[in-house]
């Protein structure tokens, strides 16, 4: 099933969904994916890092991942507010773990705009629970 840009289902009309291809869904833990685009940089605009990045194809369902580091009596109450948005939970990629890290994700159709909003949105919701966004990526599969 295809996403739109805040990581929701796409809406399509009755005609399309019957005239469709079928399309193997995109997962968060989807084995082909690779990142295509990343920052732990604060100051760095989305816009500029995809620009950066010739991996990235805006056409195509990505996977959006986010890094986060937590007090460990925020992480259940942090994942329940991220989940109500379609992100889970992720392993922490050998070399990026660490005390009180933990990475979410979830498919969406990427843009920098859309990108910004979720690093605001993920920096807002760490930091109300005595934490912090350390990094974010975008996964693709290769075409």
């Amino acid at each position: 099933m295809p996403y739109d840009l805040n990581g929701r289902p796409e809406r399509r009309p009755r005609l399309h969904r019957l005239l469709r291809r079928t399309v193997e869904e995109l997962t968060p833990g989807d084995p082909g994916l690779v990142p295509v685009a990343e920052s732990d940089d604060d100051t760095a605009a989305a816009s500029a890092v995809l620009d950066a990045s010739p991996g990235f194809d805006p056409e195509v369902q990505s996977v959006l991942w986010h890094l986060l580091e937590l007090p460990d009596e925020s992480v259940t109450e942090v994942l329940r507010l991220v989940a109500q948005d379609n992100y889970e939970r992720m392993p922490v990629p050998d070399g990026l773990d660490g005390a009180g890290r933990l990475a979410v994700a979830r498919v969406q159709r990427v843009d920098a705009l859309h990108v910004s909003q979720e690093r605001s949105r993920m920096a807002g919701v760490t930091a109300r629970h005595g934490g912090r966004a350390l990094r974010w990526r975008v996964l693709q599969i290769p075409g």
